[in-house]
């Protein structure tokens, strides 16, 4: 019921967003994309690690003041990061969008479910690589037991990931402060939700937030990483496609 809800809501801000945002612009803008290179990547891999040395007290304090009902409450608040809830809410979107011949809704909900989707394409990747441990794995709870390429998926945490690709692109598309803070309140506590349930580290989390965000400006086309853009999503009446650039060299 939550997620419909949401889906609703969502749907009814987007569809009353004024004329003036669809119509084309007079003139083309200046290129105020923003470049992800390889400086930023080590720096969020430092901010990851360095976050990482507090994983275990974080991971007993949970652990010594988890309850039943912080339980339920996290398994409630871990929807919004799996198919739960995110098909919910992408479904109910893209039928408004439908039903109502909304172009600008059915962009939204494809950048959206592209963002959620190369999050968890991000993640999982990573995760075969990383193998780390989860929390209920790791017997001596130290938080440093890696095993590259192994099935162990703790790093980086793919709910966290998918929930604040969510948060960001619905955030983006309906464009009032109140939608953010409620859509972000949602994606933390998704993340709060996974160290609830002793799944994820706070590093694990955390490199899931960054991953979800970023997923989010690439899928929407803010941010450019290492100069290639992503495919932009080209709707019309009875036709759907995709337009992919590949970065210019230089001579």
């Amino acid at each position: 019921m939550v997620h419909r809800t949401l889906s609703l809501v969502i749907a009814i801000r987007l569809l009353g967003a004024p004329l003036a945002a669809q119509q084309p612009a007079a003139a083309p803008a200046a290129d105020s994309t923003t470049r992800l290179k390889w400086q930023h990547v080590a720096l969020g891999i430092g901010v990851v690690a360095a976050a990482s040395t507090i994983d275990v007290p974080i991971a007993n304090a949970f652990q010594l003041n988890r309850t039943a009902g912080s339980l339920n409450t996290a398994r409630q608040f871990d929807r919004f990061g799996d198919l739960t809830g995110a098909v919910p809410i992408l479904g109910g979107l893209a039928i408004v969008s439908l039903v109502s011949h909304n172009h600008r809704l059915g962009k939204a909900t494809l950048r959206a479910a592209a963002s959620a989707a190369l999050a968890a394409l991000a993640t999982q990747g990573i995760k075969r690589i990383a193998g780390r441990e989860r929390p209920v794995e790791d017997a001596d709870l130290d938080g440093y037991d890696f095993h590259f390429f192994t099935n162990h998926q703790a790093f980086p945490s793919g709910h966290t990931a998918a929930a604040f690709a969510l948060a960001t692109s619905l955030g983006d598309g309906i464009g009032h402060t109140w939608a953010r803070v409620g859509l972000f309140g949602l994606a933390t506590g998704t993340a709060w939700a996974r160290m609830e349930e002793h799944e994820h580290w706070f590093s694990d989390v955390l490199g899931g937030a960054a991953i979800g965000v970023l997923s989010s400006k690439w899928a929407s086309g803010k941010l450019r990483v290492f100069g290639l853009r992503a495919p932009r999503f080209l709707i019309a009446p009875g036709t759907i496609a995709v337009s992919v650039s590949m970065p210019q060299r230089r001579h």
